[in-house]
């Protein structure tokens, strides 16, 4: 799954956490500079892990401030894990990234199929939850964590 890797850089990475994405702000540890810091680590390594068996790219606005970053990192023997991280901009371009974001899984399932993508999220209101639904993941509540949620994308085998 290593279709895209896009080169995502620090200051990528840092802009999304010193300006997230109202809906996003209870997933990431954002409350001050040392606990941004900690999730910069996180999510650097994140990132590191999709360049060999994975997935990453950036949307940017026109004046090039970061939107969101996705990964894709393989966790198992075809399983893989997913990550989301937003700034404010998400907002005014969520619509035009949900469907970027479904053709993405889409396309991937097709050459990847049998596979199986995890994401885990503070999913608790009922737009989030019917948000994950028309990507194409389904709700497994026996992987919840505490009080993340468990989303899986199941591609269909050949």
């Amino acid at each position: 799954m290593s279709e895209q890797y896009q080169e995502i850089s620090t200051f990528d990475i840092s802009y999304i956490l010193e300006n997230p994405w109202e809906k996003s702000k209870g997933e990431w540890l954002l409350a001050d500079n040392d606990e941004r810091q900690e999730t910069l680590k996180f999510i650097q390594g994140r990132l590191q892990s999709t360049q060999t068996e994975g997935y990453s790219k950036i949307w940017k606005t026109t004046g090039n401030e970061p939107i969101a970053i996705l990964g894709a990192f393989k966790a198992g023997d075809k399983r893989y894990e997913t990550f989301l991280i937003c700034s404010r901009h998400m907002e005014a371009h969520a619509m035009k990234l949900s469907f970027d974001m479904r053709k993405i899984l889409k396309e991937l399932s097709i050459k990847y199929a049998g596979c199986s993508c995890g994401q885990y999220a503070e999913a608790h209101r009922t737009d989030q939850i019917s948000w994950f639904r028309f990507l194409g993941f389904k709700y497994k509540p026996e992987g919840n964590v505490g009080n993340t949620r468990y989303f899986e994308y199941v591609s269909p085998t050949k």
